[in-house]
């Protein structure tokens, strides 16, 4: 798991130190950043373009996280004036608008492709010896003139900036994608129809030999709440599970076609962001403690499609306690078919399983509807098949604690009776006391 931040104009408010001490004490393992802006509108509301100069700043960040152990993703953005004679705010975003992507998406000539190659060489030929992950781009269909490409155009930037990258760091892993609103978010302009068909036109190029991993950036205003998966015409009866079903088919289909495309890497996701707060785009909000339960959800079902989770923190205790208490709880966790049954009247409990190399393993069980602020939990028994005698302890990340579980043992099965299951991820850490 990891932070997202920008280096391109820090505030005073903290030293390189003091970051990085804060991202260790948190727990994060990965950190997604760039000395640019993410985002074209960042650009045009700061008047910051992109420049061949790195400042002691941020290589100092970039040298400390380094240092620290923690893994860095680079992304190459890079960012040119436009000519719009309508001066930028969002009340005039209309005129920043892609309206001809033929005519208006970046990367189409060769002088534009050249500028940014160079500006790639000079990145990484700055930080090979600290950085080994590179994102091309960020969210290439965004619909705003400056940033957005055409898939296509996206294709075969990818080709071009791949020999660049390996030129100047050889053992660099390479991550394309960064597309946002999956898996139902629809696209920016009428040539790309959805978030999800620019992706899987990426998936289904050739480009898919040359790369080591595949990020994405999942809706931000999905939830059990809204049911978006609607939004992609698929009728609402039609999908039993809701979103956390229909976006877990989407994972599997994006593996499945990227691997039938020679793709042999790894998978990241950024968010999602469920806001507690006005965060445009997004048209969803909830309370501070409903957010931390989604994120909570939202996290184990990530790591356990093997998925690296990148979440921009944003306001919220709740939610921030949430992920570092699974930062510390999941570290090293490998996803796994434990043998389990749970008995319940209630018939959406979600599960899942890990393993930890000390032989420990992790069960996840949440009730899988709307997340409420008060949930009283339901009744369940757990019963783990063929399992030893453990000590087992029942971690809540919500609200930060941890309890012994009386347990039995029948037929050689581990049972837990009135086990209580809440609307948000408690963990169950079953301790191999013959290891111990």
């Amino acid at each position: 798991m990891g932070d997202f931040v920008s280096l391109k104009s820090p505030d005073g408010s903290y030293s390189p130190s003091d970051y990085v001490n804060w991202i260790t004490k948190f727990g994060y393992k990965w950190v997604f950043l760039t000395i640019d802006w993410f985002d074209f509108t960042e650009v045009l509301e700061s008047g910051e373009y992109s420049e061949f100069t790195i400042t002691p700043e941020q290589d100092e960040v970039i040298t400390a996280l380094d240092n620290n152990g923690i893994k860095i993703i680079y992304c190459l953005v890079y960012y040119e004036p436009v000519e719009i004679d309508v001066p930028f705010n969002f009340e005039n975003l209309e005129a920043y608008l892609v309206k001809n992507p033929d005519n208006e998406g970046r990367f189409r000539t060769e002088g534009e492709i050249q500028r940014y190659l160079d500006y790639v060489r000079f990145i990484v030929h700055h930080f090979k010896d600290r950085i080994k992950y590179y994102q091309i781009l960020n969210e290439p269909l965004n619909g705003i003139i400056g940033q957005y490409v055409k898939s296509e155009d996206y294709i075969n930037l990818t080709k071009r900036v791949v020999p660049v990258i390996r030129d100047e760091c050889p053992d660099a892993k390479i991550m394309v994608g960064s597309v946002f609103g999956l898996p139902n978010g629809p696209g920016c302009i009428p040539s790309e129809p959805s978030c999800y068909e620019y992706l899987f036109n990426i998936l289904n190029s050739d480009a898919m030999l040359l790369v080591d991993g595949i990020s994405f950036h999942p809706s931000p205003d999905l939830s059990p709440e809204y049911n978006s998966a609607c939004y992609l015409g698929v009728p609402c009866e039609d999908i039993k599970e809701g979103y956390y079903e229909y976006y877990q088919q989407t994972i599997q289909e994006i593996k499945e076609v990227a691997t039938s495309h020679g793709f042999k890497g790894e998978y990241i996701t950024e968010g999602p962001t469920f806001a507690c707060q006005v965060l445009p785009p997004q048209t969803h909000y909830y309370s501070d403690v409903v957010a931390a339960k989604y994120y909570g959800r939202s996290i184990i079902m990530n790591l356990n499609e093997n998925i690296t989770v990148i979440l921009p923190l944003g306001a919220g205790t709740l939610k921030r306690r949430v992920i570092r208490n699974l930062c510390t709880i999941m570290a090293g966790a490998e996803p796994v078919s434990l043998p389990i049954e749970i008995q319940s009247e209630s018939t959406n409990i979600k599960s899942y399983s890990f393993s930890l190399s000390n032989g420990d393993h992790l069960i996840a069980l949440w009730t899988d509807g709307v997340a409420v602020d008060e949930d009283p939990g339901v009744k369940a028994t757990l019963i783990s098949h063929g399992f030893s005698p453990q000590k087992v302890m029942d971690i809540d990340v919500l609200n930060g604690f941890e309890q012994q579980l009386v347990v039995n043992i029948e037929n050689g099965n581990l049972l837990i009776h009135n086990l209580l299951v809440k609307d948000y991820p408690i963990i169950i850490r079953l301790i191999d006391i013959t290891s111990s």
